[in-house]
């Protein structure tokens, strides 16, 4: 691969890596050195394993037994876009949204096409996206920047049942929003040949990856150093399958540790430090929405996190302002991606919705968090 198709396909990364370097020249070295390596450095770490369990978990096929097994007896095709939807919704929970939609918004394309129901594609790939994000609020380990904000726990004093608190009653908003956007889908008698069935791999390995899995969560709840179980997550897969470390998309932890250094670069420039300082002070929450909708909300986290004590805010804010502008989420960048991978489908279209259904998201998930916050 070129430079130029480099740049075109990790333009997150290269954008990352070059901020990152600029803010190097904006602050002493001496300050570059304060920064807090190791909680990101856990984050990180926290990151690649799951990364390695769905890698893993594909390698075996379970996750595309698991999609044909849900849709295996549907014979509506209102039915058939509401699993399609509410398969990332709960496995954001599990193993990440980019990971559910990188997993199930190809599969659902394939579906789609084999249902002969391509008008339907971009708003069921759009309600994707949108149950992706909302589900993955739910667990501390659904994105990275819930998995940030969660790293601190012990920073801000704050429990697990706080933690959740803080965030149930915007799953319940959102989760009831996908359900009425949900009403403009198709709803016909369908009739779907019958599917190629996917045969499970490599079994016994299955079985040992479920087992890093829970190991991995409870590393995340701090209860194992994270030391420890990387080294045993890394060394069951270099004896199981080392084919898999290949497979990985290490992009996202390059990503994250340069919008670190980026972050804590401005946070420490005076006249930037100034006015985030001001604009947190008054509303944190609805500031962390507004960043987001321009820098992404990974990042907005971690620029915006060090200015509040006001934790809640500022992870609601980072999960409602996915929302938005496709940028907000790199989840909607992925969806956008497959999208525009389709020659028969129009992008304007697909915008067009994308954007009338995160206003409506946005428009509910908002005041939820001023109501129930």
């Amino acid at each position: 691969m070129d430079i130029r198709g480099f740049v075109k396909k990790e333009y997150l990364l290269v954008i990352s890596a070059v901020l990152a370097i600029l803010s190097l020249f904006l602050v002493p070295f001496e300050t570059v050195l304060t920064y807090d390596y190791m909680r990101i450095l856990r984050t990180i770490c926290t990151l690649l394993f799951f990364l390695l369990i769905v890698a893993g978990l594909k390698e075996c096929k379970a996750l595309k037994k698991l999609a044909q097994l849900s849709v295996k007896r549907i014979r509506t095709s209102f039915l058939l876009c509401a699993v399609l939807i509410f398969l990332p919704f709960f496995c954001a929970m599990l193993f990440s949204n980019d990971v559910a939609l990188l997993t199930f918004v190809p599969l659902a394309v394939a579906i789609l096409k084999f249902a002969d129901m391509r008008n339907a594609m971009a708003p069921v790939m759009i309600l994707q996206t949108l149950a992706a994000n909302v589900g993955s609020y739910l667990t501390p380990f659904g994105n990275p920047h819930n998995l940030y904000i969660f790293n601190m726990m012990d920073d801000y004093g704050f429990t697990l049942w706080e933690y959740e608190s803080a965030l149930i009653p915007i799953v319940v908003a959102g989760a009831a929003v996908i359900l009425a956007l949900m009403m403009v889908l198709p709803k016909r008698k369908l009739e779907v040949r019958e599917i190629k069935s996917v045969e499970l791999e490599h079994i016994k390995c299955i079985y040992v990856i479920l087992a890093l899995f829970i190991l991995s969560v409870i590393t995340v709840f701090g209860l194992i150093p994270f030391y420890i179980t990387l080294a045993i997550v890394v060394i069951a897969f270099v004896i199981m399958m080392p084919q898999i470390f290949a497979k990985v998309d290490y992009s996202i932890l390059l990503i994250f540790f340069f919008l670190f250094v980026f972050a804590n670069g401005l946070t420490n420039m005076d006249d930037v430090h100034a006015v985030l300082s001001d604009l947190m002070s008054n509303d944190p929450m609805l500031t962390t929405v507004i960043v987001s909708q321009f820098t992404s909300n990974v990042p907005s986290t971690i620029l915006l996190q060090p200015f509040t004590d006001n934790w809640a805010a500022v992870l609601v804010g980072a999960d409602i302002g996915g929302f938005g502008t496709p940028i907000a989420s790199m989840a909607s960048i992925i969806t956008l991606k497959f999208y525009m991978e389709e020659e028969d489908q129009s992008v304007r279209r697909y915008l067009g919705i994308f954007l009338v259904f995160n206003i409506i998201m946005l428009a509910a998930l908002i005041p939820t968090y001023y109501l129930f916050g």
